[in-house]
């Protein structure tokens, strides 16, 4: 009985696992994102917070920004970014940068990366 307990939980857990990575995106920590910054060249930083939000304050690194509520009707501002190279992309709490990974891997983006708790939950130094 307890090895069947063990293999089902087993199979739930990836079962689990393999359904996180069906939503096309990493979502990705204040420790995760430290390191990826240290390797700028590797990576496209995108805030999708409003322009006004973004020059108020915003994350060295974060150099491009395009607005997720224009980007909504408008695709095309994602014509700059390489769908090759992987895109980390943050907001104010972490919802609108959901929605901007969801849109970026239904655009055929491989590789991107959310910060989960947005610039509220950062807790490196800001511009």
């Amino acid at each position: 009985m307890r090895k069947i307990t063990m293999i089902l939980t087993a199979v739930v857990l990836v079962i689990g696992l393999s359904a996180c990575g069906e939503k096309g995106y990493t979502n990705i920590d204040n420790a995760e994102l430290t390191e990826m910054l240290a390797n700028k060249g590797d990576y496209q930083f995108v805030d999708v917070r409003t322009s006004s939000e973004y020059y108020t304050e915003h994350i060295p690194g974060f150099t491009i920004n395009i607005d997720y509520y224009k980007l909504e009707d408008d695709y095309s501002l994602l014509s700059n970014l390489d769908k090759d190279k992987p895109v980390v992309i943050m907001c104010n709490s972490g919802n609108r940068s959901v929605s901007a990974s969801e849109i970026l891997a239904n655009e055929g983006f491989t590789e991107i990366y959310n910060l989960k708790d947005g610039i509220q939950g950062w807790d490196g130094e800001t511009e």
